[in-house]
């Protein structure tokens, strides 16, 4: 059963592999970044040698890999046939020798083995004399055996509430941590280094408690084999084996129900009927309680939301982490943060997909589109504005002088109707068909028009800085001022160059959209959303 499941998974990554040049970069891109993951944790590991903190910084990657294993397969449910049992319901095996056969499949590919490269690091940089090294090796297996059962016994037991419309909300929200992660460590992490502020040392308090999870078992277990402890040593791989042994046994029973149970992920919820709000307000009402229902209600766009939060903080990690604070630093993450929200709706018509066919239907002039555009600009500036003032605020109370809340302010609003009016006007004159791609909520362009979104995007992203540098050259012109005085006339001056940035935005997308209302139509239609 192991063999043919193993070869199962081959055959799969070969037909997928096969089957177009984006699964071929693909896989090229991930098998990449997994051999630069093992180099990385294998360099990281191997230079702690001879440190006091050595075995807390290896408690730490191991949990952070187990961390990984733990989320990164709810993301990508379904991506492998593998992973989900209801894929083989239908066949006559025993539970106990298809768990060994997931077993095997789990550990095959390009990122176990990148796991496994990594963490014999530990052979370098935490491991002395033979009886060290011995341990370390079993150590090593054992923390990806634990990694591995983990993972399995997580998504077998989660695999119905995946397949709905709940688990795939549910991993919408999972990509927000992740951005954040990699935002922390891609911006942060680097920043402290380089400032003295992360050093090994700074991981010495998380060994109080971590010590006692399975991958800081794994760990101390090679500094105690390393010591001499050979007994301890053992002892701790036998708890950690015990630990494996253990979410097996829930593995496997978890696995036995969901083999005989009935799949109720595609039952129909229950409906209910209510009028919608701001209707009576004509067609510009209409839009705007549809978009706004979809805002509060649609994982995908909370997600936009919360990257947005995430990518203003990572810009202005060095005014906070930083030795010199300037405001300046607030400016670049406001002008960011309103980029990323007209970047996340600039192709509103190829998002719509083919619902936006029927939407066309009431789009029969130049003032109908205006109070198309309007509608969706109304809802977006309701929650925009008030997440980009709470975000410019916290972050210059952050970063330890709170008055960059009252110079930034002036430049976010002013930038969030820059990012309103070019995403309009993308919408309309560079729309291009989305697909959703497996093992992934958030949209990407259909095959063929990559380039489209590449255009699309360096237009929103160096478009909205050239509308916006009228303000933060005013801004600058004025920090001799009383802020008394520059802040109320700036906020006032900027929220009005804005609003007008979004109306202008707003009447060139209707100008411009009024005859090409068959092509945008046609773009929903290629649209597979």
């Amino acid at each position: 059963m192991a063999r043919l499941l193993v070869q199962l998974k081959l055959r799969l990554l070969v037909n997928a592999l096969r089957s177009s040049n984006r699964a071929k970069a693909s896989f090229i891109v991930s098998t990449a970044f997994a051999v630069l993951t093992a180099l990385g944790m294998f360099a990281v590991l191997a230079s702690v040698r001879g440190q006091s903190s050595a075995v807390d910084l290896t408690s730490v990657m191991f949990t952070v890999f187990a961390f990984g294993w733990l989320i990164l397969p709810l993301l990508a449910f379904g991506l492998d046939g593998t992973l989900d049992p209801a894929t083989l319901a239908l066949y006559p095996l025993r539970t106990r020798p298809l768990a060994t056969g997931l077993l095997a499949a789990s550990a095959t590919g390009a990122w176990p083995a990148a796991n496994v490269i990594g963490m014999l690091g530990v052979l370098i940089g935490l491991a002395r004399g033979v009886p060290g090294v011995l341990i370390a090796l079993f150590a090593v297996l054992l923390q990806l055996l634990f990694c591995i059962v983990l993972a399995r016994f997580v998504t077998t037991g989660m695999a119905g509430l995946l397949r709905s419309r709940r688990g795939k909300d549910l991993a919408v929200f999972l990509f927000i941590p992740v951005v954040a992660g990699y935002e922390f460590f891609t911006q942060v992490v680097p920043r402290l280094a380089a400032t003295g502020k992360l050093t090994t040392a700074s991981f010495t308090g998380f060994d109080a408690w971590m010590r006692w999870l399975p991958p800081g078992l794994a760990a101390h277990a090679i500094q105690d084999a390393s010591d001499g402890h050979l007994g301890t040593a053992v002892a701790r791989l036998a708890v950690l084996a015990a630990v494996i042994v253990v979410l097996g046994w829930l593995w496997i029973g978890s696995l036995s129900r969901a083999l005989v149970s009935t799949d109720s992920s595609t039952r129909s919820s229950q409906v209910r009927a209510a009028g919608l709000p701001f209707a009576r307000y004509g067609l510009i009402g209409a839009v705007a309680a549809r978009l706004w229902i979809y805002q509060r209600r649609e994982p995908l766009s909370l997600l936009y939301w919360g990257m947005t939060a995430v990518i203003m903080a990572a810009a202005s990690a060095s005014a906070i982490i930083g030795p010199k604070h300037h405001p300046a630093v607030t400016f670049l993450s406001a002008v960011l943060g309103a980029a990323f929200v007209g970047l996340f709706h600039a192709n509103a018509i190829g998002s719509t997909g083919p619902s936006f066919v029927i939407e066309a239907t009431a789009l029969t002039g130049r003032k109908a589109l205006r109070a198309y555009f309007a509608g969706q600009d109304i809802v977006l500036a309701a929650i925009g504005v008030p997440l980009l003032v709470v975000l410019t605020f916290g972050l210059g109370a952050a970063a330890g002088s709170p008055a960059f809340g009252f110079e930034t302010m002036p430049v976010a609003l002013a930038a969030l109707g820059a990012a309103l009016a070019v995403s309009n006007i993308i919408a309309v004159n560079g729309a291009y068909p989305m697909a959703r791609r497996v093992g992934t909520p958030v949209y990407t362009a259909a095959p063929g028009y990559g380039s489209s979104r590449v255009a699309a995007s360096f237009a929103t992203l160096f478009g909205i800085p050239v509308l916006v540098a009228p303000v933060i050259v005013a801004a600058v012109l004025t920090a001799g001022a009383p802020l008394a005085i520059r802040a109320p006339v700036l906020t006032v001056c900027a929220a009005a160059y804005g609003l007008a940035l979004a109306w202008a935005g707003v009447r060139i997308a209707a100008t411009t959209g009024e005859g090409k209302i068959p092509e945008l139509c046609q773009v929903a239609l290629a649209s597979k959303v």
